[in-house]
């Protein structure tokens, strides 16, 4: 199976994701719950910070000229949104398969599932913490050889690791090594639709980002305040679709990849050869 057909497959996975994601909303309480739980971390983080600063004077200065510090507080922000963002991804993986299955999504047991493999999504959080200390290292050095080396590496990282959440939630016997070794077996064998299942997403969200934009221009000369919140209404609202096509579609092709199975929503597409290299 040529490039070419893969990408065209892709799309059409990307496409008939916004369908069973239409047919279920309820699919979309995961990313709303994780993007809720992502502001309420940074509002305490920010909160502390600036306690920080104010209780102890120059201390805030200080901190912000420690790069141990600043790493540290990096890893930090970083462990924390990846845990959060792969716990509601784990119960959203969770529950798509379920629908794949022929049944209805439910919050709580797709949290439940997630819950079940909380350590292996702990430890995927730590390591890729880790690794994006490593790459901000690298971009910020004045080395042009590192800032490609970081570059490069960036993209392959995440490719080979796409399918980290849907193994380690849909095969929560398997170990830490086996989740990523999984993961990259499976981007292998879907070379060629992985790229669209990342990037798939994000482009059906920019007419909801672009008309958000053209909401708050046309509200600035009313209200610079009211514009503000209406393009961040939009922005939040693209985000949160494009969040749960993600998950949606990374789903359908680990199970297909595993299975040779696909949702009744996506028996209408030419899926044959899916995992063909």
């Amino acid at each position: 199976m040529g490039l070419y057909g893969r990408a065209k497959r892709g799309l059409a996975l990307t496409k008939d994701s916004i369908v069973l994601t239409k047919n279920y909303p309820r699919l979309l309480v995961f990313p709303f719950v994780a993007g809720v739980s992502a502001v309420v971390f940074y509002a305490v983080l920010a909160g502390a910070t600036l306690g920080f600063g104010f209780t102890a004077t120059g201390s805030l200065e200080e901190l912000a000229q420690n790069e141990i510090a600043v790493l540290g507080v990096l890893f930090v922000v970083y462990f924390v949104t990846t845990f959060i963002s792969a716990f509601f991804t784990g119960a959203l993986v969770h529950e798509t398969k379920e629908v794949i299955e022929g049944g209805e999504p439910e919050f709580r047991r797709g949290l439940e599932a997630a819950w079940r493999v909380k350590d292996k999504l702990i430890a995927w959080a730590a390591i890729s913490a880790t690794v994006g200390v490593i790459l901000r290292i690298a971009e910020s050095s004045d080395s042009r050889g590192a800032q490609l080396l970081s570059l490069v590496f960036g993209v392959a990282w995440t490719l080979m690791t796409f399918f980290i959440v849907p193994t380690a939630v849909l095969k929560p016997d398997g170990s830490v090594r086996e989740m990523f070794t999984e993961s990259a077996s499976t981007f292998r064998s879907l070379w060629g639709e992985t790229p669209i299942g990342i990037v798939g997403p994000n482009l059906v969200a920019l007419p909801i980002y672009a008309l958000g934009a053209v909401v708050a221009f046309a509200l600035v000369g009313t209200s610079v305040i009211l514009a503000f919140f209406a393009a961040l209404l939009f922005f939040a609202a693209g985000t949160l679709v494009a969040a749960a096509l993600r998950g949606v579609v990374k789903t359908a092709l680990y199970v297909y990849a595993v299975d040779g199975r696909m949702p009744r929503e996506f028996e209408g597409e030419d899926i044959e050869g899916l995992t063909e290299v």
